[in-house]
């Protein structure tokens, strides 16, 4: 067995580590967004490209996985279940 075949033996706990961690570089920002919908999320940028978040994800419904759905462009309105194109309050008319 090498030498670099096992890992080095810690000096501290893991939890101590993350604590430690987390002070010196700061906690993972918590996302501001918690809404879903199209509407919510339009002035949006992806925090890692800087690209409107709407152009890097496909914004579905939660309820059925539709994107023409409008209760996934906004969120006050129902979902219809269906995937049909030009449906009322949809983006996709």
């Amino acid at each position: 067995m090498s030498k670099s075949s096992r890992p080095r033996p810690y000096s501290v706990d893991q939890t101590t580590f993350g604590n430690n961690y987390d002070a010196i570089f700061g906690k993972k920002k918590v996302a501001e967004y918690q809404c879903y919908c199209y509407n919510c999320n339009k002035d949006r940028l992806d925090e890692s490209e800087n690209f409107p978040y709407v152009m890097t994800r496909m914004i579905v419904c939660p309820t059925c996985g539709n994107k023409r759905c409008p209760h996934s462009t906004d969120h006050t309105l129902t979902c219809t279940g269906s995937n049909e194109p030009g449906q009322p309050g949809s983006r996709y008319q």
